[in-house]
């Protein structure tokens, strides 16, 4: 985790106030979850790889075909 002053809150129209409390809550959340969400931890989500994607490929190619199939046979 970096410290806030690296990682500035640049958002238009914002009131200082709501920017301190923003940065407060990102803060909260980051000292209360990330342990949880770091690599390892009960809700880490892996990256998509590769072999992901040629899986899904194979799959909508397979049910593809199937429905190709079925319109001809029908």
């Amino acid at each position: 985790m970096l410290p806030v002053e690296q990682l500035p809150i640049d958002i238009k129209g914002i009131t200082p106030e709501m920017r301190q409390e923003l940065e407060e809550r990102i803060s909260d959340f980051e000292r209360e979850h990330e342990p949880e969400t770091s690599r390892g931890g009960e809700g880490y989500v892996p990256k998509i790889r590769k072999v992901d994607y040629i899986f899904a490929g194979v799959i909508n190619g397979l049910i593809l075909l199937y429905y190709i199939v079925a319109v001809l046979l029908a």
